[in-house]
């Protein structure tokens, strides 16, 4: 008895799992309904509509209800042909093309005609789809976008700056995890929620964005900016919703690499040397290559049914950093001692102060065994100096030995 118990609440915990990962999957698809009139307007009760990928020939039909409305959900991003066959007495209507894109709810109203010798009505021109049911604040970022603008790094996420809605985000990092960059409606990046074909890419301690996918295998993404849908949470700033890019009946790939140099880079205005002994500045330009190349490769391993997508992509930067800090030789100035003659050494103006006073070089030692003035003079000098000169010029003058 309690074995069973234990089986039926190890079933029902696998049954949650697997619907809130189906109740996941479907952020990342469209959905596409509408009715089926006749030429009076009044509803073609079980007309049978039809939708077919154009890229993979993966087709999905559903019957109009008693109002002539057809609802068809859970369709991949892509371009679709639909079909509708009205029956006995009705002409069949084909849009060749259909766009259907990441989280779209659209209308698409079919109005058949009276059968009169052709038994085929192709739509040519038609309006572009509506969505009657979103309440969403949404903007698409397709694939032609993603494509042929230019972006620095191949971050494509940047696209979203594209939409006047979303800016660079300047606040501090925590830690190492990197956010997403983007801030919307004045929201910190790590406010905002990144999901790849459903499933979340965000870092559940401080929503860091975990490494996404190559530009290459991006299909589009969805930036959602306000009044979410109930799928969407963890975020009260944005949502950016990817989908990723899928193999077809076509074999298709490419071969890609970019390459920034540094002898066509420009010299950072702020990149300079600081002369240790005289504090002048000397620009110098930093060294910084970044060389990006990947493939990618798609196509079917049974027509119709099963298909590919492999893609690969890397990054191979060589570059130096600079600093300001220690501008002006971190204010240490040359000096010398009467207590070490004929040595000049960086110390602060303090310890140079203190170094060349008379009263602490002409100070008696305090009792047996302990240094005079002008000892301890002589120690600071040299460990003071011989310290800066390590640091700032890569040179030991080879006198603390002496100390």
């Amino acid at each position: 008895m309690r074995l069973s118990k234990r089986i039926r609440l190890l079933v029902l915990a696998v049954l949650v799992l697997i619907s809130g990962g189906a109740a996941r999957a479907q952020v990342n698809t469209a959905d596409l309904s509408g009715h089926v009139l006749d030429p009076q307007g009044l509803a073609v009760v079980g007309a049978k509509v039809t939708v077919e990928n154009l890229a993979t020939g993966a087709a999905r039909t559903a019957d109009a209800d008693d109002t002539g409305r057809y609802r068809i959900v859970g369709l991949p991003p892509g371009r679709y042909k639909l079909t509708v066959e009205g029956g006995k007495g009705l002409s069949r209507l084909v849009n060749p093309e259909i766009v259907l894109t990441i989280g779209q709810s659209a209308e698409f109203d079919a109005h058949l005609q009276i059968l009169s010798g052709a038994e085929t009505v192709t739509v040519t021109e038609s309006t572009e789809l509506i969505e009657t049911a979103r309440t969403a604040v949404t903007e698409t970022i397709d694939k032609r976008r993603i494509d042929n603008l230019p972006i620095n790094g191949r971050n494509y996420i940047n696209f979203t700056l594209t939409t006047s809605q979303a800016q660079r985000d300047s606040a501090p990092s925590i830690g190492a995890a990197p956010t997403s960059g983007i801030n919307f409606g004045g929201q910190r990046a790590r406010s905002n929620q990144v999901s790849v074909d459903g499933a979340d890419a965000g870092d559940n301690s401080v929503n860091g964005i975990r490494a996404t996918v190559s530009q290459e295998a991006v299909q589009e993404f969805q930036l959602i900016i306000s009044n979410y849908m109930p799928e969407f949470g963890r975020a009260t700033g944005g949502v950016i919703n990817i989908v990723t890019r899928g193999g077809s009946n076509e074999l298709h790939g490419n071969v890609f690499g970019f390459l920034r140099h540094k002898s066509i880079q420009a010299r950072n205005p702020f990149s300079v040397a600081v002369d240790p002994t005289t504090g002048a500045l000397t620009p110098v330009k930093q060294a910084f290559t970044r060389a990006q190349g990947g493939a990618t490769l798609g196509g079917p391993i049974k027509e119709d049914k099963t298909f590919y997508f492999f893609s690969y992509e890397t990054t191979r930067r060589q570059e130096t950093g600079f600093t300001n800090i220690g501008a002006n030789n971190f204010g240490l100035v040359p000096t010398t001692t009467p207590a070490v003659p004929g040595v000049t050494l960086l110390l602060t103006p303090q310890q140079a102060a203190f170094v060349n006073n008379p009263a602490v070089l002409t100070a008696p030692s305090p009792g047996p065994g302990q240094p005079s003035g002008g000892q301890r003079a002589a120690q600071l000098f040299l460990l003071g100096g011989s310290g800066s000169s390590v640091a700032l010029r890569g040179l030991d003058p080879g006198l603390v030995a002496s100390v």
